[in-house]
């Protein structure tokens, strides 16, 4: 990340221009440029969803499964966290990422750079939405006024925070795009240094598309404001038409992809994540060539491991004959993939509009697509659309979003908890019964059958 090394420098050197004042601390600058922490914010949020968060949904996610041969993740993946777990998750998105955006939508609030504001309210409402899901009541409405002497904000429910993000969003798009004062943030690595007005129509995109996700997170539990929400922006059709991330990453100490940072280059035994039978078996079963890209195949070809069987001796087992995750240290880290948006789109059409079908289609091609694959076969075959009833419907738009949101499980995950997909099977992955892709208990799972549901 040699652009995110520069912002880093100049921000140093902004704090240490007057390093002989004792009065000011050169770590903790009160006056920084916004310009440099947009980046910074974004980095943050991605390394905390990447190389912390992702190990753990995509275990909860049953993408994959500790391995029987080591031991980083055991807890994880027999559901016995406990609340002195993932902690520092927590305070890199609140007083880190949430921070810094709030700098910069105060700084463009009081400058008028509108399209400044837009970029921080949506991450913020991004973030926010990401930590209310994890761990339901959180501080919203108290949070970030540690410098106004708040310091135990109140906690806020799920619900009122949703309702909150709405207005937060619509607030910032309100405003006036056009106005001199709005200037384009150079610095910005997931639209770049476009135009002012060419960068406001981008992240407009972006506020609407996570308003829509926002709504589609509301379809069971408040079905009446998902519907209305939804409508309102299919009617508008102001979505983001393909995936935005960072893609500034490279093979190099402290600058690859957070999860390869953190799975392969920190950690003594590189191949702790392993194929969970769950998703193998659905790989295999449906000749999906995304298997060989998602992971290494064992001694014996490709095998996914029981969820949880990390247990299981190396003499029943052998280690080396499971299939391991593969992880790229140029990838790329999606605040919002191509194929994820194209199945929210289905999704929401399914619900609510017509043409499910089409964004479906869409968004098994762009999945593959993602890895360098080609789909067509797959959406002739096996995976094509079923055209059935809605539940027949649903259940084939969030399976492919599920096999697609490995490496971002959280969003999987979340998924799981609203809808239950996929299902969870009646017998264990031996049986000659079991269905592949059906999700199972965790053989070592410490929780009397129950899922987790929250951190």
């Amino acid at each position: 990340m040699k652009n995110l090394i520069v912002i880093f420098i100049l921000m140093f050197a902004i704090g240490c221009s007057d390093y002989l004042d004792v009065n000011v601390d050169p770590n903790n600058p009160s006056d920084v440029d916004p310009t440099l922490v947009l980046p910074s914010a974004e980095a943050q949020i991605a390394a905390s969803l990447s190389g912390q968060l992702a190990p753990l949904t995509g275990i909860w996610s049953q993408h994959w499964t500790q391995s029987n041969a080591a031991s980083q993740f055991r807890d994880e993946d027999r559901y016995a966290l406990t609340n002195s777990d993932y902690q520092t998750f927590w305070t890199n998105l609140y007083s880190d990422g949430l921070v810094d955006l709030d700098f910069i939508r105060s700084s463009a609030v009081e400058s008028g750079n509108w399209n400044a504001n837009l970029q921080a309210v949506s991450l913020m409402a991004y973030t926010y939405q990401i930590l209310t899901d994890l761990y339901g009541d959180i501080p919203f409405s108290e949070a970030l006024k540690g410098t106004e002497g708040v310091l135990s904000p109140k906690f806020d429910s799920g619900t009122d925070i949703y309702d909150q993000l709405i207005i937060m969003i619509d607030n910032a798009l309100a405003q006036d795009f056009g106005a001199a004062t709005n200037v384009p943030i150079g610095t910005d690595f997931l639209f770049g240094s476009t135009s002012a007005s060419a960068q406001s129509s981008n992240w407009i995109k972006f506020a609407n598309t996570l308003k829509l996700k926002i709504y589609l997170r509301q379809t069971k539990a408040r079905p009446s404001v998902a519907e209305a929400g939804i409508k309102a922006l299919l009617a508008e059709n102001n979505f983001l038409n393909e995936g935005v991330g960072i893609s500034v990453y490279e093979n190099a100490p402290d600058r690859s992809y957070p999860l390869y940072e953190a799975m392969v280059r920190q950690l003594n035994v590189a191949t702790n994540l392993r194929a969970s039978h769950t998703l193998m078996s659905y790989l295999l079963d449906n000749s999906d060539a995304r298997v060989d890209v998602l992971f290494a195949a064992g001694s014996g070809g490709h095998f996914g491991l029981p969820q949880g069987a990390f247990n299981t001796p190396s003499t029943v087992v052998d280690p080396q004959a499971v299939s391991y995750a593969i992880f790229d240290p140029s990838n790329t880290w999606y605040f919002f993939a191509t194929d994820e948006i194209k199945f929210m789109l289905a999704e929401a059409n399914l619900r609510y509009g017509s043409g499910a079908k089409s964004f479906y289609d869409q968004g098994v091609i762009s999945a593959f697509a993602r890895l360098g694959l080609d789909g067509s076969a797959n959406l002739a075959g096996s995976y094509a659309y079923p055209n059935g009833s809605f539940e027949e419907n649903l259940e084939a738009i969030i399976m492919q979003k599920w096999v697609a949101s490995v490496e971002r499980g959280h969003e999987s995950f979340f998924d799981i908890n609203r809808t239950g997909i996929p299902k969870v099977s009646n017998v264990p992955t031996s049986d000659v019964s079991y269905v592949s892709g059906q999700r199972t208990y965790s053989v070592t799972g410490t929780t009397n059958g129950q899922f987790p549901q929250r951190l």
